[in-house]
């Protein structure tokens, strides 16, 4: 009996703890979003879009000047070229290069992923498109392939058949080019909507970084080279309008690289300690994939970085072509409102069974960014 009464009473602890929590978060919402920063190549500035109660956007910068939407405009052309092109606005060329819109809109891309996209259930089956199959629009294969300690293996969907030769010529390419089996990291994108299919990054068993793809039905690899890097943490393959990217890596100490169409890396100028113009401390300067949200706004000249982390949101603004670090800011969050603050006094014990990173379904105590 009194096992029972000691059980009674931490079940009603557990479920205090997650009801009560979830009751005042629906009784007191609050949640804080960042404003959209892009950096101006004119102003050398970021300009922030703060969303108004009134549902009016404000234009400022970090040194408190504001501007209308038409100053706004003029000071990201190559953001708002549409808008300025149908006024009749947009410059000719800009930094001694001739603008048009075709330029502008194939050296714009846009990247954003989160611990949430990042930590959630795997199929562990992936999709080869053909990379060189002259069609405007990418079509499924019959296939996906998956991975084995020695190798990939390809299934056709419809007989759910392994096919031995595709399997055996990709594996074997990939151990001709130095790889060493088994898979370590993999990503692509397995999406249709997209102009062209730059195939995969990949890390071996020892930490190298390949690019895998199919060119006209045969396996194409290559290895990227880059002796600093020991070991990886993510990879991301990317497919921009230009070209220029296969995609980009994060290094076990948290370093952000850029992988060329060349196979070549280099490294984005986040964690650039000299840079004397930075106007904030920014205490660690690194990007961690499991605890940070990042975007990434490309265009003709800069990328505008963007990291989310619990304390803070950090802006960088990199050049497009060798991504040394151009300007940098660093805003902290606003100061909860008393009531959040009041409910994580009075609810010491937090319980959630869903998390800002992770799209699993797990408990967690005090999961509350």
């Amino acid at each position: 009996m009194k096992n029972l009464k000691y059980l009674v009473i931490v079940l009603a602890v557990i479920v205090a703890a997650w009801l009560l929590p979830a009751f005042c978060q629906l009784l007191l919402p609050y949640a804080y979003r960042p404003p959209f920063v892009i950096y101006s190549c004119l102003d050398s500035t970021f300009i922030r879009f703060e969303s108004q109660e009134n549902k009016q956007m404000r234009y400022v910068d970090f040194r408190g000047r504001e501007f209308s939407k038409a100053e706004a405009d003029s000071l990201l052309p190559l953001f708002s070229y549409r808008q300025l092109l149908a006024e009749g606005r947009l410059p000719d060329s800009l930094y001694g290069i001739a603008l048009t819109p075709k330029l502008i809109q194939q050296n714009a891309f846009h990247f954003k992923t989160s611990p949430k996209q990042l930590n959630k259930p795997a199929v562990g089956l992936y999709t080869m498109f053909e990379s060189a199959s002259g069609n405007v629009d990418l079509t499924l294969p019959p296939d996906v392939f998956r991975l084995t300690k020695d190798g990939i293996e390809f299934v056709d969907c419809e007989t759910n058949t392994v096919n031995r030769a595709k399997s055996l010529s990709f594996s074997r390419e990939l151990t001709k080019h130095g790889f060493i089996f088994p898979v370590r990291l993999i990503w692509g994108n397995g999406s249709t909507r997209k102009d062209y299919d730059n195939g995969f990054l990949l890390t071996d068993a020892n930490d190298q970084l390949f690019q895998l793809k199919m060119v006209k039905g045969m396996p194409y690899v290559r290895k990227c080279e880059n002796a600093e890097i020991v070991k990886w943490k993510n990879v991301f393959t990317l497919e921009p309008a230009n070209r220029k990217l296969i995609g980009l890596a994060v290094s076990e100490d948290n370093r952000l690289f850029a992988v060329r169409s060349d196979a070549t890396l280099a490294e984005i100028g986040i964690q650039d300690t000299s840079f004397v113009h930075c106007t904030s401390s920014f205490g660690t300067l690194s990007y961690n994939p499991q605890e940070m949200q990042i975007t990434i706004v490309g265009d003709l000249l800069h990328w505008t970085v963007t990291l989310y982390t619990a304390t803070d949101s950090r802006y960088y603004a990199v050049d497009a072509d060798d991504f040394h670090l151009v300007a940098a800011e660093v805003v902290p969050d606003p100061q909860e409102p008393l009531s959040q603050r009041l409910m994580r006094w009075l609810l010491p014990l937090r319980l959630h069974f869903t998390s800002w990173q992770t799209q699993m379904v797990k408990p967690s105590l005090n999961d509350d960014f």
